[in-house]
């Protein structure tokens, strides 16, 4: 299997631990406040990679600290604006503005390099965002302070994805991935701290909530990010993350009996043609 292929195929999986995610984070914030959450996993996560990848430890310099703290801002960023937002927004609006981190990636690459983005990732981000918008628009989209926040994190993650493909080719992917979970968990806990509502989880649900988002969604996603991202490019990358709108519709049908429209179906099919044509080379 060629690596780029491999690279996709992962990415997606991860995608998918993303989306699936949704259900079990609501449980886990109704239990304990979002800081401890945050703290619980983003740490149980780090400390697996560290003992699953322990031989790599030696390894570690100034470089993997220097490199994992910048990921760990705009990741640390990007987790507390759209679980706050999502408290003030609708799911479909949230969702939707979430998504816009996929047309956020090739206008700062543009930006950032000073060129004109590609036909093919101009298409290929079209398409996607009205995918996107086929999955969870379904209201008159007027902003609410909700709104704002979700915005500021499809910004913070767009930066994220950016920085992951330039900073994880200069040291080790998986002691970089270390660094930024633990920093992003030990911050966590000192906010929670800071305003009182640190507490020990207790009960089936909140562990449940806390292990899987840890394991799935937190250690294996990003070990997979920052090790496979450099190997395709930044705008597929993006567009690969935006199927987890569907993937959340599709766990909530089968978890919480959710409707499954037509309208979701051909949103998840532009959102595909659209990951394809980010790929395809177009003349001029």
């Amino acid at each position: 299997m060629k690596i780029k292929t491999q690279a996709t195929l992962l990415l997606l999986i991860g995608t998918l631990f993303w989306g699936m995610t949704f259900v079990f984070i609501k449980e886990g914030i109704s239990i304990i406040n979002l800081y401890t959450f945050l703290g619980y996993r983003f740490i149980i996560a780090g400390v697996l990679l560290g003992i699953i990848f322990y031989r790599r430890l030696k390894y570690f310099n100034i470089e993997t600290l220097k490199y994992g703290l910048l990921l760990s801002i705009p990741l640390l960023i990007s987790y507390i604006t759209q679980t706050i937002g999502l408290q003030y927004t609708s799911a479909s609006k949230g969702g939707f503005i979430t998504g816009l981190s996929v047309v956020f990636v090739p206008i700062f690459l543009a930006i950032l390099h000073r060129r004109i983005p590609k036909i093919n990732h101009v298409v290929a981000v079209v398409l996607a965002a009205i995918g996107l918008a086929f999955l969870t628009l379904s209201e008159s989209l007027t902003l609410n302070i909700g709104d704002i926040w979700v915005f500021v994190f499809a910004i913070a993650f767009a930066i994220y994805i950016i920085m992951v493909s330039k900073y994880s080719k200069f040291s080790d992917s998986i002691l970089i991935t270390i660094v930024q979970l633990l920093s992003v968990g030990v911050i966590s806990i000192l906010i929670s701290i800071g305003i009182g509502r640190f507490v020990f989880p207790k009960g089936y649900l909140v562990w449940q909530a806390i292990i899987f988002t840890s394991v799935f969604a937190t250690a294996f996603v990003y070990a997979i990010q920052n090790h496979y991202q450099k190997f395709i490019s930044e705008v597929k990358a993006a567009i690969i993350f935006s199927f987890e709108p569907l993937f959340a519709v599709i766990t909530a049908y089968f978890y919480l009996n959710e409707e499954i429209t037509i309208q979701m179906v051909i949103g998840g099919l532009l959102i595909f043609i659209g990951m394809i044509s980010a790929e395809l080379k177009i003349k001029k």
